[in-house]
């Protein structure tokens, strides 16, 4: 087994902040693989030992950064038209000529054309896959490279499309879960500013040209709005500040960790996040094991899959134990984030010598569990959203119609 060493790196994660650390592995280019497969782009490798530096090429960031705009739609019809090109015997280069002609998006072009030069210039397809990870995340380069030593490559486009095109659905089930709340917040908040910031004046006008008594809810309401419409060069900037302060902390280690516990411990959506990522750990972990990928490729992958520091946790346990010669299961029965239930599944797939198999049983099960919690969530959700706006609205409406329900001498001028 190759000599490991310590390897200090420096990386940009994906919310663009530099981050640095040390990891013991056998080469930098693990190092490098490693860090990939968790979503960052890789500044250097240094070798603490021997001083050996791998720099990322200033020119491949900046196209890096220019593919983050491919969609991931196009990179599944990219897969399944290739595969089927493979399949009725078109060369590898000849379809991606092809493709380079067909695709519309100028960014997923120009990741295409350079693909196709570099397949021209001898390069594996892997090799150039990897170039591009905000395009082609770690799996995909780890399946091709798989599919290339078994010459079955085509198949195996068909089935990385297929991944993929779940992933979108789940993706599409969380976004669309947590993003209905989010709107009716924005609406609610919006509603509100407006009443208090062009409605309320005019009724405050009317209320003293009246000199009415007004009850206590319409003074407060009153007050909150004089103090939005005359003392914005107050609140604005210290809401900026606030916002921008909090956006810094969460993309700190402690801000995020906190927002990987909420979604683990928060009574509403923690069923919904727990399956979100059994369901991509089971899928991830099937779709390599059944290619012959490495389990240590497959552990780091699993890591930038489920980008969460608790499960991160995890990954770590279960990687040191795999190099000591340990079974996965291990690590999983030690843990509680995966029940005990699916934990007895992975040692009996493990033992069974059918993990792939067993895997991808988890997946179908966790994916409709998964399905559950989605409409759990949201039926939670639409209910409290519309009690919460209809307590905001209709308290603001309340406060400002109470003194003509109580007092019909307010607007008689009695």
């Amino acid at each position: 087994m190759p000599a490991q060493s310590t390897y200090a790196f420096r990386a940009r994660d994906s919310n663009g902040s530099v981050v640095s650390g040390s990891l013991v592995a056998t080469s930098a280019e693990e190092v490098g693989a490693r860090l990939r497969a968790e979503g960052k782009y890789v500044l250097s490798v240094q070798d603490n030992a021997l001083r050996v530096t791998m720099a990322l090429d200033e020119k491949q960031i900046r196209r890096n950064e220019a593919a983050k705009r491919v969609k991931r739609d196009d990179v599944i019809s990219f897969c399944q038209q290739l595969s089927v090109m493979l399949q009725t015997g078109v060369p590898l280069s000849e379809g991606l000529d092809a493709m380079c002609q067909q695709v519309a998006q100028k960014e997923f072009r120009d990741v295409l054309v350079v693909l196709r030069d570099d397949i021209y210039g001898g390069e594996k397809f892997s090799v150039a896959m990897a170039k591009w990870p905000r395009v082609f995340p770690s799996m995909i380069v780890s399946l091709m490279k798989a599919s290339e030593a078994s010459g079955t490559m085509s198949m195996m486009l068909g089935r990385i499309a297929k991944y993929l095109s779940k992933e979108r659905r789940t993706a599409k089930q969380i976004k669309g879960a947590m993003g209905y709340p989010a709107f009716m917040m924005i609406t609610g908040l919006t509603m509100t500013v407006f009443l208090m910031a062009f409605v309320l004046p005019k009724f405050a006008k009317i209320y003293e040209m009246r000199s009415a008594t007004l009850p206590t809810p319409t003074r407060l309401l009153l007050s909150i709005s004089e103090f939005i419409t005359t003392q914005y060069l107050v609140y604005l900037p210290i809401a900026a500040t606030l916002a921008m302060a909090a956006m810094i902390f969460l993309r700190r280690p402690a801000g995020r960790r906190m927002c990987d516990w909420l979604r683990l411990q928060c009574p509403v959506i923690r069923k919904m996040y727990g399956q979100l990522y059994i369901t991509r750990t089971a899928r991830t972990m099937a779709t390599l094991l059944a290619s012959g990928v490495n389990l240590l490729d497959i552990i780091a992958i699993c890591r930038g899959v489920t980008n969460n520091h608790y499960y991160d946790i995890l990954w770590r346990k279960m990687e040191q134990g795999v190099r000591d010669g340990k079974q996965i299961s291990d690590a999983v029965f030690e843990s509680s984030l995966i029940p005990r239930s699916i934990a007895s599944m992975i040692n009996s797939g493990e033992r069974s010598g059918k993990l792939a198999d067993v895997m991808e049983s988890i997946a179908e099960f966790s994916e409709e569990e998964l399905d559950a919690a989605v409409r759990q969530v949201t039926s939670y959700i639409e209910p409290i959203m519309i009690i919460f706006m209809g307590l905001v609205v209709g308290g603001v409406a309340m406060a400002l119609l109470l003194p003509i329900f109580s007092m019909g001498s307010v607007m008689s001028g009695a």
